[in-house]
């Protein structure tokens, strides 16, 4: 299983579905027999665990096409890099398979802690003075030379600013600010208040700023 796990994790572009950035799928209400009938589709994401758990372990294929891309480019965000966000989104589902018969309401809120924890546990064990980056995610078009390096030593200045701030309010953060997602969202998915996200936000904008103002006030 492992071995799919790695295969498909790897493939991540080829994934066909994804979580809405906005929230707009899982926020959307409906009546309590509607409720039962989605969760009663043959692809929900309840159908999809209660086959797993009867054993076609194959049917994890489907959770993982799901949600990867989502999950990847949050541990992308926290790690800044791509090696790391891989293992940890690797991990984080051989994780959530091990323990699929424990997933109470929402797979994808349950399975986005796991790799928010992951983030987290990595970022308590690694202190790192610039994020990587893949070629694909270099600037495009021209850029004069004395362009290009303000340019390279602004990015560095503010991955290294980020990359100190604790690892709860870089989180609320990115999320926020990076992935753009709404508080109510973040709220569900982290499993805390919409108050409590916004204080994180508002901290790690304090914080950035003073570890900032003093080379670009």
């Amino acid at each position: 299983m492992a071995n799919v796990l790695i295969e498909t994790t790897r493939r991540r572009s080829l994934a066909k579905r994804a979580l809405p950035r906005d929230g707009s799928a899982v926020k959307q209400t409906a009546p309590q027999d509607m409720g039962q009938q989605l969760a009663d589709q043959p692809d929900s994401d309840q159908a999809i665990i209660g086959r797993v758990l009867a054993g076609n372990r194959d049917a994890f294929r489907t959770l993982i096409s799901r949600y990867s891309d989502p999950l990847y480019r949050h541990a992308l965000c926290m790690t800044g890099s791509p090696d790391v966000a891989e293992d940890i989104l690797q991990m984080s589902f051989i994780k959530a398979y091990q323990h699929l018969a424990e997933v109470r309401g929402r797979f994808d809120a349950w399975v986005f802690r796991i790799v928010a924890n992951g983030c987290k546990d990595w970022l308590k064990n690694i202190r790192r003075t610039h994020l990587s980056y893949d070629e694909d995610d270099q600037p495009s078009g021209y850029a004069t030379p004395d362009e290009e390096l303000d340019r390279t030593e602004l990015k560095s200045d503010l991955d290294r600013a980020l990359a100190a701030l604790p690892a709860s309010l870089r989180e609320a953060f990115v999320m926020k600010h990076v992935e753009g997602r709404s508080y109510e969202e973040m709220a569900d998915l982290l499993g805390t208040t919409v108050g409590a996200l916004k204080m994180r936000v508002h901290r790690a904008r304090e914080a950035l700023q003073v570890l900032l103002e003093e080379k670009y006030a």
